[in-house]
């Protein structure tokens, strides 16, 4: 992974992937949050390729669970959540950025990077340190070390155009006018 995982998730990950590859999926990524009383583990499952069913998750919860409780690699109490990782997908190995090379995504850093730690834009280029990401909102052309990257995921475009969609164009009808009678 390149992107830096909490240690309980790294050692999570390394436990469970050749579990997770051997049923036929692959473990996209790994969040561990501690909590004061109980703490959330989840799971990110996909199919390689995409397309995961619910029926496969149900299927695959109850073995990851298993094998959490014989490696049993968390102190305390905890809560397993196994999901799909959606449309936009966690980006955390180079074989990850380098399969979303020219689509939109997003990536936080630890510390700002000009005053910001939020960027949105096209994937350009991957390579040994980290990746060239064209900046919607400055365009300009950034670099990114992989060790600079607090997380990364792929943004899917809605409409097609590079940005979001305002919440006028998502309407259907316009805006409802509201006037005030009387004083």
């Amino acid at each position: 992974m390149v992107v830096q995982l909490h240690p309980v998730a790294m050692r999570v990950a390394e436990l469970l992937a050749p579990h997770v590859e051997r049923q036929g999926f692959e473990l996209v990524s790994v969040e561990y949050q501690k909590g004061t009383r109980s703490s959330l583990l989840r799971l990110l499952v996909d199919r390689p390729g995409g397309g995961i069913a619910l029926s496969d998750l149900e299927r695959l919860s109850p073995v990851l669970g298993d094998l959490l409780d014989v490696y049993d690699p968390i102190e305390g109490r905890y809560t397993l959540e196994v999901a799909s990782p959606g449309v936009n997908r966690p980006l955390t190995r180079r074989e990850d950025f380098e399969a979303f090379v020219g689509q939109r995504v997003r990536i936080k850093t630890h510390r700002a990077m000009d005053g910001q730690k939020s960027f949105t834009g096209v994937l350009a280029s991957v390579n040994e340190e980290g990746v060239e990401i064209d900046d919607e909102p400055s365009r300009r052309r950034l670099r990114i070390g992989f060790g600079e990257m607090k997380g990364a995921n792929h943004e899917y475009d809605f409409d097609g155009a590079g940005r979001r969609r305002s919440h006028r164009t998502l309407c259907a009808r316009p805006p409802t006018r509201r006037f005030r009678i009387g004083r």
